[in-house]
Parts: C-alpha cells; sequence; structure tokens
C-alpha cells in the first residue's frame, strides 16, 4: 500500500503526505475510491440507487433548462387586415447623423423591426448601408436603454418634470431666458432647426451651444476660409481619374462612406477593353480602409500632413499650376520622386483629379486643398460646395465659452440634448466642475451614462425608429423620420422636449414635423 508513482526517470512521488505515512485514513480512502469490487457507501442508499437518482437529476435540470420560456399569447380581439403572419412590410424612413441623413428601408415582421437596408431610391444611400446601420436595430432592442424618468437619480415620471418646468417656464419668461442654455450635438433636422430659431426668438437672453467630440468642425472652417461662407464640400469620386487622399478614410470612417464608396467603385469598374481605372493615392499616418485600396501609398507623421499639402502645392507651382501660395516651404524632407510623380498626375487629369483632406485635420489643410482643387479645375466637376442651412454645427470654441459661464455662475439651468459630455468632453475642461455649479440641470438621452447620473433631471430619449422627425442629408436632400414602433420604454424626442422648454406646453414631434413641412410647401 505503501507504493508511489513512479516515472520513466525512477522517481517516486506521494499524492500527500498521509500517503507517505500510510494512514488509516489514507488506507480507507484508497480502498474507497475507484477500484474494483470497492465497498458501497454506507447508509440506507445504496451506490446503484445513489448513481439512479444522479442521472435522473442531470437529466431533468437538462431538459428544464432546454425548455423556452413561458410567453402567454393574447389574440387579436379584431386582427388587423393589414398584416398576415409571417410576411413581412417594409416601410420607408431616415436615420438622423449630425452631418445629415441616410434614406433607409426597415423590414418589419407583425408590428416589430427587424431588419434595416439602404434605399434604393435615396441619393445617399442607393440601397446600401453600414455595419452602424444595421447595428440601429440592437440599439432599439437595447435592454439597457433608460427606461425611467429620474430625479437626482430616483425614479420619476414625464408628468412630475412638466411640473416642474410650469414653474421654471414662468420664470424664465419673464426674463428673457437669462441664466438658461442648452448643449446639443450637431443637427441637419429642419424642424428642429425652425425651433432653434423659436428659442432664439423666446429667449433672446439665453444661450445654445452645439459640441461633439467627433465632428466637421475642421472641414467647415476650412471651407469657411477658402469659399467665404459656410459651405460643405461634396465629393464625386466617379467623375475623378486621379484622387489624392491625405489622412481621409473616406471608405472607411469619414462621413458619406457609403455614397464614397458606390462612386468610387464605378471608377475601378470596366466595361470594355478601352475603360481604364481610377488613380488612388493616399498618405496617411495610419493604415486604414481607404490606404488598403490605395494604388500608391505613402507614409507620414500625422504632424507632417499639413506640411505634406504645403510640400505638394510648391510642387504644383514648379510645374506650371497658377496657384499663389505665402512662402516657399522648406526644413522636412520628403519622398521627392513620389510627390514629383502625384503632382505630374494631376497636373495631366486637371478638371478630372479630386483632393480629399480627413476631417482630423486643421482648417488651413482643408482651405489649402480648396485652393489646389480650384487651382486644378476641379471645383464644379469632382467637386461641390453646398451651402449649409438649417443646420447646427459644432463648435469647441463655443462650448469652452459655455463651460467657463458654467463656472462664472452666469449659468444655472442647463438642458442637454443627446450626448455625453461629462465622459467625452477635452480632458483640459472641467466639465463636472462646472456641472455641479448648478441649480438645474436636464440631460435627454437614450442610456443613464454619466451625465445623467450627475445631473437633476433625466429623460429617457426614443430612438428614431420610435419617434417622428425630419432631416436634411448630405447632398440637401429632405427626408422624414417616420417611426415603425411604439416607444418600448416611454420617453421623450428632441423635438418634443424643445417644444416644452419654448412653450409651456406639450406637444407630440408629428404635429411639430407637420407644421414644418406645411411651411416647407408653401414655399
Amino acid at each position: 500500500m505503501k507504493k508511489s508513482n513512479k516515472n520513466i526517470m525512477g522517481k517516486e512521488y506521494w499524492r500527500s503526505l498521509d500517503q507517505l505515512a500510510d494512514t488509516p485514513e489514507f488506507r480507507e480512502f484508497l480502498h474507497r475510491e475507484f477500484p474494483e469490487n470497492a465497498s458501497e457507501l454506507g447508509g440506507d442508499v445504496s451506490r446503484r440507487k445513489f448513481l439512479t437518482l444522479i442521472g435522473a437529476s442531470i437529466a431533468l435540470a437538462g431538459l428544464a433548462g432546454c425548455r423556452r420560456p413561458v410567453e402567454k399569447i393574447v389574440p387579436y380581439v379584431k386582427a388587423p387586415e393589414e398584416i398576415i403572419p409571417g410576411v413581412p412590410k417594409y416601410y420607408a424612413t431616415t436615420i438622423p447623423t449630425p452631418a445629415g441623413g441616410l434614406g433607409v428601408v426597415v423590414e418589419s415582421h407583425e408590428g416589430r423591426p427587424t431588419k434595416i437596408e439602404g434605399n434604393k431610391k435615396h441619393p445617399v444611400t442607393f440601397g446600401k448601408s453600414t455595419a452602424r446601420m444595421q447595428a440601429e436595430i440592437l440599439n432599439l432592442y437595447d435592454p439597457d436603454r433608460s427606461q425611467s424618468v429620474l430625479k437626482d437619480g430616483r425614479k420619476a415620471k414625464w408628468k412630475h418634470f412638466v411640473s416642474f418646468w410650469d414653474k421654471k417656464y414662468e420664470e424664465l419668461s419673464a426674463n428673457g431666458g437669462e441664466g438658461l442654455a442648452i448643449l446639443s450635438g450637431g443637427f441637419s433636422s429642419p424642424t428642429q432647426f425652425r425651433l432653434y430659431e423659436s428659442f432664439k426668438e423666446k429667449f433672446p437672453k439665453a444661450v445654445w451651444t452645439a459640441y461633439e467630440p467627433v465632428s466637421d468642425e475642421n472641414i467647415i472652417q476650412g471651407m469657411q476660409i477658402a469659399v467665404g461662407k459656410k459651405v460643405r464640400p461634396v465629393y464625386r469620386y466617379d467623375k475623378a481619374n486621379v484622387i489624392l487622399s491625405v489622412d481621409a478614410d473616406f471608405l472607411g470612417t469619414e462621413d458619406g462612406v457609403i455614397a464614397a464608396t458606390n462612386q468610387f467603385a464605378k471608377g475601378r469598374r470596366i466595361e470594355n477593353e478601352h475603360d481604364s481605372m481610377n488613380r488612388l493615392y493616399v498618405a496617411e499616418p495610419t493604415f486604414t480602409v481607404t490606404g488598403g485600396m490605395a494604388d500608391h501609398r505613402l507614409r507620414l507623421q500625422a504632424t507632417l500632413i499639413a506640411p505634406f499639402l504645403f510640400k505638394l502645392a510648391g510642387e504644383l507651382q514648379s510645374q506650371g499650376l497658377q496657384i499663389d501660395l505665402p512662402g516657399k516651404f522648406g526644413g522636412i524632407f520628403f519622398d521627392e520622386k513620389w510627390i514629383a510623380a502625384l503632382a505630374r498626375d494631376l497636373l495631366s487629369n486637371k478638371g478630372k483629379s479630386l483632393i480629399v483632406v480627413g476631417k482630423r485635420q486643421p482648417p488651413a489643410a482643408h482651405a489649402l486643398a480648396a485652393a489646389l482643387n480650384e487651382a486644378l479645375g476641379n471645383i464644379g466637376s469632382t467637386l461641390l460646395f453646398r451651402e449649409i442651412k438649417e443646420t447646427v454645427s459644432p463648435s469647441a470654441d463655443d462650448f469652452k465659452n459655455l463651460v467657463k459661464e458654467l463656472d462664472d455662475k452666469k449659468i444655472n439651468t442647463l438642458i442637454m440634448l443627446g450626448g455625453n459630455p461629462l465622459y467625452n468632453a477635452p480632458a483640459d475642461i472641467n466639465f463636472a466642475g462646472a456641472l455641479s455649479n448648478l441649480e438645474t440641470s436636464i440631460h435627454l438621452s437614450p442610456y443613464a451614462d454619466e451625465t445623467s447620473s450627475a445631473v437633476s433631471w433625466h429623460i429617457p430619449e426614443l430612438h428614431f425608429l420610435e419617434s417622428w422627425g425630419d432631416v436634411r442629408a448630405e447632398d440637401g436632400t429632405l427626408s422624414v423620420v417616420q417611426p415603425l414602433i411604439e416607444p418600448l420604454f416611454g420617453g421623450s424626442t428632441a423635438i418634443e422636449l424643445l417644444s416644452l422648454i419654448i412653450s409651456g406646453k406639450e406637444s407630440k414631434s408629428y404635429d411639430e414635423v407637420r407644421q414644418t413641412w406645411n411651411e416647407l410647401l408653401a414655399k
């Protein structure tokens, strides 16, 4: 019994000190463990019966675990004629984004949206969709969505907030909105813009600021430098023979990725032996989807992107392009052959080339790219400008000024329409400290996030598939946002909350959108 386990090296091992000492307890354990003819367990339950009970328990547990959850089905009192179980219906609506709207068609089964695809008749999506568009269905049914109004972190009801605002509304109406501020994201909704103007008229002393951690602010500012007014560039990749992408992942993360991908693919498609493909040059600091499609790719540090553009401009000028530059660039060495070949290609395709700069780059880089496009004759062919209207664009400077006013206690009531500034505000801005100075803070958000936990009132925001709205697409197309399902958890929209703030009365998004479109159609 004292035998131990020996390995091929002849060394002996023991499982315990009891085995080494050959104690009576170890002998009893060894006798009852697994050898043949081991004695049965003591007590009233035999070994055979014990194993039978264990096996039956496991089987029953598995059977219970495989059962579907019990659902009580209540039939229609009167079945709707237009719904046939198992046969989907399709509805056209629009996904609102800060830069514009994305036209989609949503598949619905028995009143429940199940699938999103691009609308083939919409000039921005062309029947295509992105991963984020597809994921909006998951956002709709996300159980982590906020399901209740919160007052100082405790559950409340919408009527409680309405009663609170009735008193606040009288105070703000009397002083012209002094001490009131709204913080929103960027939007291009005609209805929200109408309410934005009504807010400024109703509360002339109030402040409205738009902020987003990632936005097209640099692009718009750069275009304003180059053109003299607020415009948004509209790129036509399908009309360009040569494309230069400067830190612009237009096939991956930039706005308008669906239209860009569709147009770029057209330029790569060959119908007959006489067709030729477009050429893509990419200069970028990190590898992107667009960089992976490049015919010629140049790796550059992020800080060298703007100097690279200036160097290219100098090379184009030296090869005969008429463009005024403030001076000559020097001090940093680039791949001279690469830039010279790129400049020759751009010059040989004047009017059919395109230079695109990513939104991470400063306004000066966008202004220089616009000047180069103009000198190359691309304006009106591969590059168009759309005037920005009925849009509120984010501004980092305005956000800093708002936080300063909060610190100075010039504002006592802040209403935040979406976003999570407590989480994504720049590190050098103490937004949390500024928020703690407020007498009243209101946050409309689909989730009870970091900002919601630090405000007086949190109001759940409805998903776009649960609410009415409207939006202007990047190319200027106007679209309506229509709901496909009743609100799952309740809540409000930015339109409804704004209407209550401005008028002191409750209003439905449908009525507000209808009023806007009656005015638009009457023009």
